[in-house]
């Protein structure tokens, strides 16, 4: 603050030591009143953001709960479809090399009743 701004009645009635007296009183009482008003100010802001934080690592870790129960369960359902596709496909192989070795084996008995027949 400056002397100026010190009404001209009330710097004549303290006198120059006493103006700045005032002026120097009232500048400590806002840098004060400013700080503590900062001080304030910054800790609603951390209480504030720590809640934020919080809930939103709730929330991250319920999501992420949520989604890995999911690709648990999708995962176990394709395990189940390919073990039975898989299933199908021994079955499908199996029956395909008894035929195959079927005909091979009716193939050489009968080139064997030829060749003995003559």
């Amino acid at each position: 603050m400056s002397v100026a701004r010190v009404p001209k009645a009330l710097a004549e009635r303290l006198g120059s030591e006493g103006t700045q007296g005032l002026i120097t009183l009232l500048a400590s009482m806002q840098a004060e009143w400013t700080d503590n008003v900062l001080t304030v100010a910054v800790d609603r802001f951390e209480r504030r953001l720590t809640s934020e934080i919080s809930s939103l690592r709730v929330d991250f870790t319920t999501e992420l709960s949520a989604f890995r129960q999911d690709v648990t369960t999708d995962l176990s359902a394709l395990r189940q479809d390919f073990t039975r596709d898989l299933s199908a496909v021994r079955v499908e192989l199996l029956k395909w090399s008894f035929l195959f070795w079927v005909g091979q084996v009716a193939a050489m008995a009968g080139l064997l009743a030829f060749m003995l027949r003559t």
